[in-house]
């Protein structure tokens, strides 16, 4: 992972102005910007997830079935050891699917899908060193973002609208 993102660093900073982020067709307020981002990446994390179902029932699903059936088969004194054998295999394939969906992840991100590139607009006099390292900064946060899955996105669009919407009553009280 270290070694992942010293190359990812590099790539950026070598990279400099040719890695813009896509920006949604929304102008005006960054919260609008934000959630439109937002609505993006959560389609995109919807469709990561299904690809990374069915790649990993795939390439995982025949271990899981030999070790449920040895479960079955195993005798009562067996049963425990097949239990746990099991349950490291799943946890062995959640990390898989994990490290994929970063993958993934990283992939659309340098693609020129990110959330914070949308938001906040780096002026012409802004230190080259300072743009690589918030470009650093957007790839790693929404590659964490789509590897995270859609709930992750969906509990952050449902924050944001819950502070706007208070936001709102204490202006109206105003």
């Amino acid at each position: 992972m270290i070694l992942l993102a010293v190359v990812l660093a590099v790539v950026i900073f070598l990279a400099g102005d040719s890695l813009t982020p896509v920006n949604v067709a929304v102008d005006g307020n960054p919260f609008l910007r934000a959630f439109g981002q937002l609505g993006i990446l959560y389609i995109i994390a919807l469709f990561v997830e299904r690809s990374l179902e069915v790649l990993i029932k795939a390439w995982r699903q025949g271990g899981k079935s030999r070790l449920e059936e040895e479960k079955v088969q195993a005798a009562e004194e067996g049963r425990a050891a097949a239990d746990s054998k099991l349950q490291e295999y799943r946890a062995g394939t959640q990390k898989r699917a994990l490290l994929l969906g970063l993958t993934f992840g990283f992939m659309v991100s340098l693609s020129g899908v990110r959330l914070l590139g949308t938001i906040f607009e780096l002026g012409g006099g802004t230190p080259p060193l300072q743009q690589a390292v918030f470009q650093f900064t957007d790839v790693v946060l929404t590659a964490g973002l789509i590897g995270g899955g859609s709930a992750t996105i969906h509990e952050l669009m449902a924050l944001i609208d819950d502070f706007l919407k208070i936001s709102r009553r204490s202006v109206k009280g105003s």
